[in-house]
């Protein structure tokens, strides 16, 4: 499928035209990781509620392009909801670095679709608070990979952009898959606490996020794509 997705042309004006230039996003939305709420469990006191796998999804990204390809650099933010019981407080956090590149699908000049594959680092971070004692932080940094779709529709243009130029605010859809393999080495932090059973977790989701940005693109005439 992914395979089907890059080979996709489209019809577009940049099929005729060299194109250049640069945009930015800030993004926020939803992510799903399966099993990481039974993996955290495992780090909380037997007595402690159950965990979900739902993610906040935050994070910036920037993208250069020439012609159809894209190459960007992005880092971002999983952020679950705290959940405190009694004298007991659970907290999640994955923080991912990813370099990308990009193949634009479709481009009009209002409307851009283009496919990314990204890998990079994550690191998840589950930290245990408990009322009397020095919290706990279990770290599982890994590699990850990142594959997805983007829609960009450009909201408002700069009147000041020459005609050949298109630049101004985006606003922008965003669904992918991060995938990562599995691991079980954790790195406590601060070491010497009671030996504790290390399960084996792999950063794996689905996700989407709403983007807002700005930037622009030169276009201009060109005999090769």
């Amino acid at each position: 499928m992914v395979i089907g997705v890059f080979t996709l042309s489209g019809s577009s004006p940049a099929r005729a035209q060299s194109v250049r230039g640069s945009f930015g996003f800030f993004q926020l939305g939803y992510f799903n990781a399966p099993q990481s709420g039974a993996v955290a469990q495992t780090f909380a006191p037997d007595w402690f509620p159950h965990l979900n796998d739902h993610f906040i999804y935050s994070g910036a990204e920037g993208w250069l392009r020439r012609n159809r390809f894209m190459a960007g650099l992005s880092a971002s933010a999983l952020t679950a909801r705290s959940v405190s019981v009694q004298q007991t407080r659970v907290e999640r956090v994955t923080g991912m670095g990813q370099l990308k590149i990009s193949y634009v699908l479709f481009d009009n000049r209002r409307w851009l679709l283009y496919s990314a594959v990204g890998r990079g680092i994550s690191s998840s971070l589950i930290t245990v608070h408990q009322n009397g004692s020095e919290p706990v932080i279990w770290m599982l940094p890994t590699h990850s990979t990142d594959l997805s779709l983007h829609m960009n529709r450009l909201l408002v243009s700069e009147r000041s952009a020459e005609p050949t130029a298109v630049r101004g605010l985006w606003l922008g859809l965003r669904i992918g898959y991060v995938v990562s393999a599995k691991s079980a080495h954790w790195q406590q932090i601060p070491e010497g606490q009671p030996t504790q059973f290390k399960p084996e977790y792999a950063l794996n989701g689905l996700y989407f996020t709403l983007t807002i940005g700005g930037g622009g693109f030169q276009y201009s005439p060109s005999s090769r794509q």
